[in-house]
C-alpha cells in the first residue's frame, strides 16, 4: 500500500510540474522574475499553513538535522527556482521540456555515486543516449533557422542539476526527518529569501499586491504556489523517503512529456521534426536507466 502511494504520489507530483512550464511562461508576460518567485513562495507558504491548520506537525529538530535541511533549502528552493525562471525567460517551453528529460539520467549518476544505488550496464547506455539526445536537439536548433539559446540552456541545466542533488540529501534525510518537516522549513526559506530579495532589490508593496489584479496573472500563480511549489515538494520527498530515487526519477518522463505538450498544444509554440527525434532519442535512453531498477524491486 506505501509503495502505491509512493507511486501516485511520484505520477501527480510529476504531471504538476510538466504543467509548471507553462504557468511560468504565461506569469512571465505580466511580471518580473523577482516579483513572480517572491509571490509564488508567498502563497506556497499559505498554502503550507493552511495544511499545517488541518494536520498539525512536531517542527523541532536537533543540529544536525537543521544543517541538513540548510543544506537542502540550498539546492531546492534557492538554486532550483532561480535558475529555472532564468532559463524560462530566455528559451520556450518545449525546449525547457526537451533538456529537463536528461533529469532521471543526472539523478541516477549522483544516486549511484552517494547512495550506492548500483548502474547496469544498460543504464550507462541510456545516460548516454540522454545526453546524446540533447546535444542533437542543441546543434539542429543552432542551425536550421532556430535559434540556439546557450544561457537559457545552461540555466534549466543547473536547474536539473539542484533538482538531482536535491533528491539524493532528501533521500538521506528522511531516514530521521519526516518529509512534511522538511517541506515546511524549505518552504519558510524560500519565502524569507525571495522575498527579501524582491523588496531588497527595489521592490514595491504596491505592485507586489496590485500586480494579482489580473485573473490569468494570480491563476499562474495560485498554482505555481500551492500546487507546483508546496505540493510537488511534499509529494516528491514523500516518494523519495518511500522508493529507491532511481525508481522515482523515471517519472520525470511524464513531466517532460507533459511540458512539450503543454507548449505546443496550448502556448502555440513550434514543434519541428528534429525535437520529436530529440525527444524520442532522449526518452528511450531515460528508460533504459531505469528499467532495471524498476524490474530489480520486489513484488
Amino acid at each position: 500500500m506505501r509503495k502505491n502511494s509512493a507511486l501516485l504520489a511520484a505520477v501527480v507530483y510529476s504531471i504538476i510540474i510538466g504543467l509548471s512550464f507553462m504557468f511560468v511562461k504565461i506569469s512571465l508576460t505580466y511580471e518580473g522574475q523577482l516579483l513572480i518567485l517572491a509571490q509564488r513562495f508567498t502563497f506556497a507558504f499559505l498554502g503550507l499553513l493552511v495544511f499545517l491548520a488541518i494536520r498539525p506537525i512536531n517542527l523541532r529538530l536537533n543540529r544536525k538535522e537543521i544543517l541538513l535541511v540548510l543544506v537542502i533549502s540550498l539546492f531546492y528552493p534557492l538554486v532550483f527556482f532561480s535558475s529555472q525562471i532564468l532559463g524560462l525567460n530566455q528559451i520556450t517551453v518545449t525546449e525547457a521540456g526537451i533538456i529537463q528529460a536528461i533529469a532521471p539520467a543526472i539523478t541516477v549518476l549522483l544516486a549511484s555515486l552517494f547512495l550506492k544505488e548500483q548502474v547496469q550496464r544498460i543504464q550507462a547506455l541510456g545516460i548516454f543516449l540522454s545526453i546524446a539526445g540533447a546535444v542533437f536537439l542543441q546543434l539542429m536548433n543552432s542551425s536550421g533557422g532556430y535559434e540556439f539559446h546557450l544561457i537559457g540552456s545552461l540555466f534549466i541545466v543547473v536547474s536539473i542539476l539542484a533538482t538531482a542533488i536535491w533528491q539524493v540529501l532528501s533521500r538521506n534525510a528522511t531516514k530521521t526527518i519526516a518529509p512534511i518537516q522538511i517541506t515546511v522549513y524549505t518552504m519558510f526559506i524560500g519565502l524569507l529569501f525571495f522575498n527579501a530579495v524582491y523588496f531588497i532589490s527595489g521592490g514595491s508593496a504596491s505592485d507586489y499586491v496590485n500586480s494579482l489584479t489580473e485573473i490569468p496573472y494570480l491563476m499562474s500563480i495560485l498554482y505555481l504556489g500551492v500546487l507546483s511549489t508546496f505540493g510537488t515538494s511534499l509529494l516528491s520527498i514523500y516518494a523519495i523517503s518511500k522508493l529507491p530515487v532511481i525508481q522515482v526519477s523515471i517519472f520525470n518522463n511524464v513531466a517532460t512529456l507533459v511540458t512539450i505538450l503543454s507548449g505546443i498544444l496550448i502556448l502555440n509554440e513550434q514543434f519541428h521534426y528534429y525535437h520529436m527525434i530529440g525527444a524520442m532519442v532522449i526518452i528511450c535512453g531515460v528508460i533504459l536507466v531505469n528499467v532495471k531498477s524498476v524490474s530489480k524491486q520486489p513484488t
